[in-house]
């Protein structure tokens, strides 16, 4: 990164806004920025971390101006903050010590950043991810709903004639948590891509963190171009936690690496989106068998049964 520093963008945001900054973080920049919602209080943080090579002005233009139409729309919404720092790549973890907690997922499985302890207690599985470049740390509703449907999946009681080894795909990795956590809960198999070289560098780290590196594979590509390695090429867990449009456009390929009686995971997608994303799965022959609405986005864990 130019000189050793990054551009921290921050939107500051009322809580129930969050979705539509942060999808419109995403569209402007082309990454997922992350967000971060405290368990008490009204207000989310936004932050998009680029290099400090790149312009930011047109970005932080186009949020004010996404404000604005807000506030004409609904003058009662509350105000919208962004800002922009500076920070040394060396202060990263403490540019958040401040602002990043541990994040309980389920009553056995916690995800924490690196500077913060966690005694793991009755069983309980406790994830290392730190804040990154990489999008997914545990906070957002659609990670969190991945991470469930994961959990629930590995530790799921089978029948001894029907046991086999779990597998796991996941589509565009970003920091690499769901393929961490599938390789932590007891997936004999997981595989991660994203197509942005930050992100595939940061799961791989984050897998090496967790001691797990050894049974994931990480790669870099793009869903559209995305082939699976060879003798994995269908898996009982897909997870895609992606735009809307995304999900729409991959519809077919992403359906076809679900190995029979497997599950697909849908995430990413703004409640405004639910109904045009479902429409198109349904008509594959997918039907959801669960599913969840939470701070403005949908998601879903859906089956074949065409």
């Amino acid at each position: 990164m130019a000189g050793g520093k990054l551009q921290q963008v921050i939107v500051t945001v009322p809580r129930r806004l969050e979705p539509a900054f942060t999808a419109h973080l995403r569209s402007v920049a082309g990454q997922w920025p992350t967000s971060w919602t405290p368990a008490e209080g009204s207000r989310a943080e936004i932050s998009l971390f680029l290099p400090a090579r790149r312009g930011t002005a047109k970005l932080l233009r186009s949020i004010r101006a996404l404000a604005a139409i807000v506030h004409r729309l609904q003058p009662a919404a509350g105000a919208v903050r962004a800002r922009l720092r500076v920070i040394r790549t060396r202060d990263w973890a403490r540019a958040w010590r401040n602002s990043f907690e541990p994040v309980r997922i389920s009553p056995s499985l916690v995800v924490k950043p690196t500077w913060t302890r966690w005694p793991a207690q009755n069983g309980e599985v406790v994830i290392e991810i730190d804040p990154t470049l990489a999008f997914g740390t545990g906070h957002h509703p659609t990670t969190a709903f991945c991470l469930r449907m994961i959990e629930r999946l590995a530790r799921k009681k089978r029948p001894a004639s029907a046991r086999r080894p779990v597998s796991l795909l996941d589509c565009g990795c970003g920091s690499g948590i769901l393929i961490v956590a599938g390789a932590r809960l007891g997936c004999a198999s997981a595989v991660g891509f994203d197509y942005d070289r930050q992100a595939v560098r940061v799961a791989r780290a984050n897998a090496k963190l967790n001691g797990v590196a050894g049974r994931t594979v990480i790669l870099r590509g793009r869903v559209e171009q995305f082939a699976p390695p060879a003798g994995s090429r269908r898996f009982d867990l897909v997870t895609a936690n992606l735009a809307a449009d995304a999900l729409v456009r991959n519809a077919r390929r992403l359906a076809r690496w679900v190995a029979p009686g497997g599950t697909l995971a849908l995430a990413g997608v703004l409640d405004r989106d639910a109904r045009r994303v479902s429409a198109v799965f349904r008509a594959l022959g997918w039907r959801r068998v669960a599913g969840e609405s939470a701070g403005g986005w949908t998601s879903w864990a859906m089956r074949d049964v065409s």
